[in-house]
């Protein structure tokens, strides 16, 4: 087994390195979703990882799923495409894996697997974010139909995607909603795609959003138990995701630590003693990320019952100030200006701060049940 972890990442190390290290052009709005790329990452079954061989894929756990995600972002220093990638995987390992009748995972994960359709999930809302108690969209039953009305945004692979898997409300009784999953296809009549959520950054992923007008699927397109599509499904996604994400943020600060050295040494640099010691405490922090992030992926495969949250917020809290301290030793050392790594501290900062308000709020829940508790 180990040897097949370590022939896997050696393959993935070096589709990155030849297909995507150093391509400015991914990182250009004006230019397609590279294709061709996601297609090598097919050939070599990445895109298939964490599916169940049964149905083509590698039968890989969350450990390995972010071993891999580290090692991809730091061998093409683009964790845009780790984010496209982390979101058709999740899709199809954790969504249609685990909801999908046998039908639907026979037709859909082999496809996933080998990119041959991509997946996206719709949750947010504009202006309401994924918040249960905001969402508006609707799933109303019409004899063997369900029709389905709303907008939805910031999804991921949103543009690319063949297939939607819609969460709506199903049923409200009083003031609680319940919300259930759709299989939505592309070109379904009334789907119309928007730039809704659409963002300036983790490039070439595209994100964007959905207009819902009276668009109709048939039964058998409801993904999974009626109702429960928030617990089941939507909840599951955040904790996951947030998990693995840690594997592109590990990789992405590997490659940073990687550039910056080079650059020192391409330079003939002699660092002072302050800037040696500054070098040094990156090194030692991402030593420190790497055993949090590899506690809590492994505790993902423990199974659902596993909680995150709190070595999951140190973990970000600590990659935040990785960065910080990244940024003041940068600018305490005269290397030559290069894009690729201003490009990747971009990226690695600004979808850092996207989870910062819920951190916040979410250790202000921990700091709440530390004073309620009772000796």
């Amino acid at each position: 087994m180990k040897t097949e972890n370590h022939d896997r990442i050696a393959e993935i190390t070096t589709l990155a390195r030849t297909h995507i290290s150093g391509r400015a052009d991914i990182y250009d709005p004006a230019q397609p979703f590279p294709f061709t790329i996601w297609a090598e990452m097919g050939k070599t079954g990445m895109l298939g990882l964490g599916l169940p061989r049964e149905y083509g894929g590698g039968g890989v756990g969350y450990a390995g799923l972010v071993a891999a995600c580290s090692a991809f972002v730091r061998a093409g220093r683009n964790p845009g495409l780790a984010s496209a990638w982390l979101s058709h995987t999740l899709i199809g390992r954790l969504i249609l894996a685990n909801s999908g009748s046998e039908a639907q995972k026979r037709e859909y994960l082999p496809r996933l697997a080998s990119g041959e359709l991509t997946a996206a999930v719709a949750i947010s809302e504009p202006n309401a974010g994924a918040h249960p108690k905001r969402l508006a969209s609707t799933a109303r039953r019409d004899g063997a139909e369900w029709v389905l009305n709303g907008e939805k945004a910031w999804l991921t692979n949103g543009p690319i995607a063949g297939l939607y898997i819609v969460l709506a409300i199903s049923e409200q009784m009083r003031e609680r909603k319940q919300f259930s999953a759709f299989l939505v296809p592309r070109d379904a009549p009334g789907l119309t795609r928007t730039d809704a959520g659409s963002v300036d950054f983790l490039r070439p992923t595209r994100h964007g959003g959905l207009v819902l007008r009276d668009v109709r699927v048939p039964a058998s397109s409801l993904l999974g138990d009626l109702g429960q599509a928030f617990e089941t499904i939507s909840k599951p996604l955040r904790e996951v995701e947030d998990v693995l994400g840690l594997g592109m943020a590990e990789g992405g600060r590997a490659a940073l630590l990687d550039l910056l050295t080079a650059a020192i040494r391409d330079a003939d640099i002699t660092p002072s003693e302050e800037q040696f010691g500054l070098l040094g405490g990156l090194d030692a922090a991402q030593s420190a990320l790497h055993i949090l992030t590899n506690v809590l992926s492994e505790g993902l495969d423990q199974g659902p019952e596993y909680d995150p949250t709190g070595p999951l917020l140190a973990a970000r809290r600590l990659s935040r100030q990785f960065l910080t301290d990244f940024e003041n030793c940068l600018k305490s050392l005269p290397v030559p200006e290069n894009m690729e790594l201003l490009r990747l501290f971009r990226d690695l900062t600004k979808s850092g701060g996207l989870a910062s308000s819920v951190d916040r709020a979410k250790q202000g829940k921990l700091g709440q049940s530390l004073i309620r508790k009772v000796d």
